[in-house]
């Protein structure tokens, strides 16, 4: 769905550094249909199952592909009982996102999701009707009823999709559990997505350079726009330039969806990539600023503390880059 973030190590930039080289650890696979590579600082220990439990936890709240998923209860039933605390605080995320982007993070978009054939279920035929229909399901606020025992759908039909944080929570956990173990230099990213805090292995501080999405399209995955240091940042890309279709009429359907209006994106936005204190915020607000649009994004971005972003849109002739006041600016190209 998304994920475009080149990462840059220490080894591989030009740093002259005559420092002597830490010992660090790294953790690496696959996890949510994607990779992760987590670089510590050796703690003298193995971490491997802390990190494991936090997947797991992961999986086992919002993981809607897997049948026995919290989150896929509620789908299957509309009644979630007694929530994991891990399900919970997603759950208080997704809202706070929700309401910190006017709607434009919305995890009741499942129905319509699916279908305009944007997970494993086979595209509908689309059309006026089929989409009102579909936002009468939607309405994170009033859709979504908590009780003192868990949740309940409003309506018969109505589902949630929080896995638009769900990269960046599981990020925050696993920081949470670097943390804890005294470690101050790591870079924990899953997909793409990421949070670093300190020095790599070469005593340089975390520096990762953004995609340029036309050439990632080619193929071409070694062409930066930008480069940003990431001592105590997280960063999320979001991008509709991979996951399309083109449908009958010859419309090109982006499996960005706006909430607003319950089709597919058509804005000449391709990417956006955001710089938040934490990965949750980062990952919610991406989705959220792909969906309402460069314009809406820029002000949004302005407004919140601690936030940045850069915004891709396609030209003619040329990508075009906006950026807010404090995002690094682009290389420099001859």
């Amino acid at each position: 769905m998304k994920r475009f973030v080149g990462l840059f190590l220490g080894s591989v930039l030009i740093f002259a550094s005559c420092k002597e080289e830490v010992k660090y650890k790294v953790y690496e696979g696959e996890v949510f249909g994607t990779y992760y590579r987590i670089q510590v600082q050796d703690p003298g220990k193995d971490l491997q199952a802390q990190f494991d439990a936090v997947f797991d936890q992961i999986n086992a709240a919002s993981n809607s592909y897997i049948q026995e998923s919290e989150v896929s209860d509620f789908n299957n039933s509309g009644y979630l009982k007694n929530p994991s605390p891990t399900f919970l605080a997603m759950m208080d995320s997704a809202y706070r996102i929700h309401e910190l982007t006017d709607g434009y993070f919305e995890p009741t978009l499942y129905p319509l999701i699916k279908a305009w054939g944007f997970s494993f279920d086979q595209r509908e035929q689309m059309d006026s009707l089929k989409v009102l229909g579909l936002m009468d399901l939607m309405g994170f606020e009033d859709k979504i009823i908590r009780t003192d025992s868990g949740f309940l759908a409003a309506k018969e039909g109505v589902q949630l999709d929080i896995t638009g944080i769900g990269e960046g929570f599981a990020i925050d956990l696993l920081v949470e559990v670097v943390e804890k173990n005294q470690i101050i230099n790591y870079m924990v990213e899953i997909g793409g997505e990421m949070r670093a805090r300190g020095l790599n292995s070469r005593g340089v501080e975390w520096t990762v350079g953004v995609e340029d999405p036309v050439q990632a399209e080619l193929g071409i995955t070694s062409s930066m726009l930008t480069k940003v240091m990431m001592d105590q940042k997280s960063l999320s890309s979001s991008g509709n330039y991979r996951k399309f279709y083109i449908d009958e009429q010859g419309n090109r359907r982006s499996h960005i969806l706006d909430p607003k209006t319950g089709y597919p994106v058509s804005h000449n936005l391709v990417s956006v990539s955001v710089l938040a204190p934490s990965a949750t915020l980062a990952d919610g607000l991406a989705t959220a600023f792909m969906a309402m649009g460069e314009k809406k994004g820029v002000e949004l971005a302005e407004r919140l503390p601690g936030v940045e972003a850069m915004f891709v849109l396609g030209g003619k002739e040329k990508l075009e880059l906006v950026f807010t006041s404090g995002f690094p600016q682009p290389i420099a190209t001859e």
